[in-house]
C-alpha cells in the first residue's frame, strides 16, 4: 500500500504501492494529493541527491582566428559511466564540438576543479587529470590559447555553431535526451571551443555530469 502526501503534510486515502528496501523493511510510495500521480524524480536529479553528479568550468577571453579553449580528461577504467552534457557560451561567433580519444601530450595543461553538485558532501568523480604526474584521479584538466596545440587529432563526435552573446548552448539539442552522451571508459575526452574570427572574444564552457554503476 501507499499513503498519498497532502499539502498539508499528512496522508490521505492509502493506495496499493510499495517497494522493498531491504530485508525486514518496506517503504511506501508518495502520491501527489490531487492527481494520485507517484512523486518521482529524473534519473539526473536523483545522483545530484546520492551525491554523484559533477560540474567542471572554465572561461578564457582571446582575440585570434582558431584560438581554442579546452577541458580535458580521462574517463576511469571502472564499470562507473560518465553521463555528460557539454554547454557553451561565446561573445563572438565560435564552434564548439566534443572529441573522442583525441592525443593529449602528457604532462601538459593546467589542473581543474571538479564540484560535486552535493555540496554538502558526496563522492570524488572518477575523471583522471593527465597534465600531472602522476596523474591525479577527482580533476580534469584545462588547455588555453598558449597551450592549445598540446590537444589534437580524436573523433569529433558533435559540433554547434555559437552565435555571438546568445547565451549556453548544449551540444546535441534543447532536451536531455538528445544532449547526453555516456562516455567509454578508459578514454581521454576534449570540449572544445575554437572561435570563427579574430574579434576578441570570451570563450565558456560548462560540463554537467553524472557518474553511475551500468545494471
Amino acid at each position: 500500500m501507499s499513503d498519498r502526501l497532502t499539502e498539508d503534510g499528512t496522508y490521505a486515502t492509502p493506495s496499493i504501492l510499495m517497494a522493498r528496501t531491504s530485508a525486514t523493511e518496506v517503504e511506501f510510495f508518495q502520491m501527489d494529493s490531487l492527481s494520485n500521480a507517484l512523486i518521482t524524480m529524473s534519473m539526473e536529479h536523483y545522483e545530484i541527491h546520492e551525491g554523484h553528479a559533477f560540474a567542471a568550468h572554465y572561461s578564457q577571453a582571446v582575440s585570434d582566428t582558431n584560438d581554442r579553449s579546452i577541458i580535458a580528461f580521462k574517463t576511469g577504467a571502472i564499470t562507473k559511466e560518465v553521463h555528460l552534457i557539454f554547454a557553451a557560451s561565446s561573445s563572438a561567433p565560435a564552434t564548439a564540438y566534443i572529441l573522442e580519444a583525441p592525443t593529449i601530450t602528457d604532462d601538459t595543461g593546467a589542473p581543474l576543479t571538479i564540484f560535486n553538485r552535493k555540496r554538502t558532501g558526496g563522492a570524488v568523480s572518477t575523471v583522471i587529470d593527465t597534465s600531472q604526474s602522476p596523474d591525479v584521479v577527482g580533476q580534469a584538466m584545462f588547455f588555453t590559447e598558449i597551450t592549445m596545440g598540446s590537444v589534437t587529432a580524436g573523433t569529433t563526435l558533435d559540433t554547434i555553431p555559437l552565435v555571438a552573446g546568445a547565451g549556453p548552448k548544449a551540444i546535441g539539442g534543447v532536451s536531455r535526451g538528445t544532449q547526453e552522451w555516456i562516455l567509454k571508459a578508459d578514454t581521454l575526452y576534449a570540449f572544445v571551443v575554437n572561435s570563427s574570427d579574430d574579434d576578441d572574444n570570451i570563450h565558456r564552457l560548462q560540463l554537467d555530469w553524472y557518474e553511475h554503476t551500468a545494471r
